[in-house]
């Protein structure tokens, strides 16, 4: 009898966290495009908007929905290594948000090392830019990202990228960031 006491409580706790773990997966899920033409600006436009409002270098995009809305979340270094982060909004092109880190923002020291090796790498053609991978997994996979980010996978540095097939299935792809020389 103590057993099934036990156990009840223990498999509660345990239905109760999968259920966690899947609203949070399933609310990640949402910020993703339904179809390949929902949003009328692209991610890989989106990104080219960001560089001409800031003069910075790309360096993370993403699609997110906030308050039932398409934006970009569009991370960017200047050429002086501050972080600017840029919203456009997926619907109409518009940017309606530009802020700029300062060094008293609540920001690692190891971002900003991170941040300025990738900066460094992608100025002298050491490494792709962000541009160039995401037309790379879009050829790759014959469809439209979604999501890029920066990632030193297993030491090698690369970026992962999410996008919608032809089909619209959600994919996920690497593209090695060392340039081909």
């Amino acid at each position: 009898m103590k057993k099934t006491m036990i156990f009840k409580p223990a498999a509660i706790s345990a239905v109760l966290g999968l259920s966690a773990m899947m609203a949070v997966g399933t609310a990640n899920a949402g910020d993703a495009p339904k179809s390949l033409n929902e949003d009328a600006v692209s991610l890989v436009q989106a990104v080219e908007i960001a560089k001409n409002a800031t003069g910075g270098v790309v360096l993370e995009a993403e699609r997110d929905v906030e308050m039932g809305q398409a934006v970009y979340e569009i991370e960017l270094a200047s050429e002086t290594g501050e972080e600017i982060k840029t919203v456009v909004n997926a619907t109409t092109g518009e940017v309606i948000l530009t802020k700029t880190r300062r060094d008293h923002d609540d920001h690692h020291d190891d971002d900003d090392v991170e941040d300025a090796i990738w900066l460094s790498g992608i100025k002298d053609g050491t490494y792709l830019s962000l541009e160039q991978a995401l037309m790379q997994a879009e050829t790759q996979v014959g469809g439209k990202a979604w999501s890029i980010e920066q990632d030193d996978h297993r030491g090698q540095p690369s970026y992962e990228v999410e996008l919608l097939d032809a089909n619209g299935k959600r994919v996920e792809t690497r593209i090695n960031a060392v340039a081909a020389k």
